[in-house]
């Protein structure tokens, strides 16, 4: 997926995904990948869950987590996962560069390109590679600002 997609397109792309697979979308579940679709901070699920609760009353974690699975299920949605915060969710699903803050845990993604291809990797090592995830770690510029200040 392009880097610069709209949120109306990937909100498109996870509704087509979900109705190519035959999973009916309800109320719940569409508020859900609307709300991935906007928030490009790579969510947590209780984020995900007290945001859509504020349109949607009676939503239950249950089903935030269960809407997630299925679209982690369907290739949809990345998870990535952390031993020392909870997990969070990415609709960016080519492979790119994660960019997290070791002070609030925001995560970013790198506007560039990958610096090298799983191709040139198989073809340099004869690994075949299967999925990838690279992090930066360090400081975003408001917490940078904070330090700094």
């Amino acid at each position: 997926m392009h880097r610069s997609a709209t949120p109306e397109n990937i909100e498109k792309r996870l509704v087509a995904g979900l109705r190519e697979k035959g999973y009916k979308l309800t109320s719940q579940r569409l508020e859900i990948i609307g709300l991935l679709a906007r928030d490009m901070t790579h969510p947590g699920a209780g984020d995900i869950f007290r945001k859509v609760r504020k349109r949607v009353p009676s939503i239950s974690m249950s089903t935030v987590y269960y809407t997630l699975d299925m679209l982690k299920k369907e290739g949809l949605l990345r998870e990535l996962e952390f031993y020392d915060q909870d997990n969070r969710y990415d609709v960016t699903t080519a492979d790119h560069i994660n960019l997290i803050c070791k002070k609030c845990g925001k995560i970013a993604d790198f506007p560039g390109e990958l610096f090298f291809s799983a191709d040139a990797v198989e073809k340099r090592t004869g690994f075949q590679p299967v999925a990838m995830r690279f992090e930066y770690y360090g400081y975003c510029k408001d917490c940078r600002r904070k330090r700094a200040g």
